[in-house]
């Protein structure tokens, strides 16, 4: 005969078994409280996919936008499916496909998974195709989630802007997820490197041992520069209007990348926007910079992952800084 201690044994137990195979997404766009859970099903590990325990992932702005009906990737949905969220893994493998070489059971990897129409990393459990991943040398902070396509985005926007030393390169948005990454990767690359920040007094600033000029100042002259712009918009718009020929811009938000673009051209200022894209290797020299203490990852604060609707409210209020982190 079951006594009711092994009822409750048995019963928790099931309870912790159900959450391990959970998804958080959408159905509809709106507000944090559309964001739902669905439970993944069990099928067939394909040939060329790695199955990973999901130890973190972080929140992106596009997994907000998305959340929201903005941008191409929410432009894609379908109506009334089911869409998983969230992009960025870390997570250790539990088990490979037949045709999988280069990974096996039990390593850590870190990836951005599922980029751009496929979403799902705000789960217990993804499949990955073994392309999109990366092998770690050991279990990492939790914190390492965030490199991946706040790194991406960070290197490969870099790389759009050829370095000229005797310029100013002035980052804005500096202590964003994107931000305070691209500033570290901006100085080793050694770049002239200047924060524009609203909140020049941020503790995180200091850390990253930067030159920083608020927005006022820098209306105050025109400059020959490069801009790695980091919000868009009329912000960006208006920094635009204070650059001379030939300076150079790259534009990171999606949403106005376009308008920002076409004004920077009128102005004869060479511009282009740009969408972050896998790039292996690219990740694994993120990997090595942060492995050699070189590059960090700021966590601003973590979340459970049953509570990605708060995470998302938290970063929408944007007082964050650095990474905003969802851990299983």
């Amino acid at each position: 005969m079951l006594d009711y201690s092994e009822l409750s044994s048995i019963t928790t137990e099931r309870i912790a078994m159900a959450e391990s195979k959970l998804m958080y997404g959408i159905e509809h766009f709106g507000d944090v409280a559309n964001i739902l859970s669905k439970q993944i099903e069990d099928t067939p590990l394909k040939k060329e996919s790695v199955r990973v325990n999901v130890l973190a992932s972080s929140v992106n702005p596009i997994d907000i936008k998305t959340r929201m009906g903005l941008g191409f990737v929410a432009a894609h949905k379908k109506p009334e499916c089911f869409m998983g969220l969230g992009y960025d893994l870390y997570g250790q493998i539990t088990d490979v496909g037949e045709q999988v070489t280069r990974f096996r059971k039990g390593q850590y990897v870190i990836g951005m998974v599922g980029f751009a129409f496929n979403p799902g990393c705000y789960s217990h459990q993804v499949d990955a195709h073994m392309s999109q991943l990366i092998i770690l040398d050991k279990k990492e902070n939790l914190a390492i989630a965030g490199l991946c396509l706040s790194g991406l985005t960070a290197l490969q926007a870099l790389k759009r802007l050829p370095i000229v030393k005797d310029i100013p390169l002035f980052i804005n948005a500096p202590t964003g997820g994107v931000g305070h990454i691209a500033v570290q990767l901006a100085k080793l690359q050694g770049r002239r490197v200047i924060a524009l920040s609203s909140r020049p007094e941020h503790p995180l600033l200091k850390e990253l041992n930067v030159k920083i000029m608020g927005y006022e100042a820098f209306y105050q002259q025109r400059y020959h520069a490069q801009l790695l712009d980091l919000v868009g918009g009329e912000v960006a718009l208006k920094l635009l209007g204070n650059l001379d020929k030939p300076s150079a811009v790259v534009s990171v938000p999606t949403i106005s990348k376009e308008q920002v673009v076409e004004f920077a051209k009128n102005n004869d200022i060479n511009a282009q926007g740009m969408v972050v894209e896998v790039n292996n290797d690219d990740l694994n020299e993120l990997y090595q910079a942060y492995r050699s203490g070189k590059l960090m990852i700021h966590m601003d604060k973590q979340f459970v992952m049953h509570d990605v609707a708060q995470a998302h409210h938290y970063m929408q209020k944007a007082e964050h800084c650095g990474k905003v982190i969802i851990v299983t």
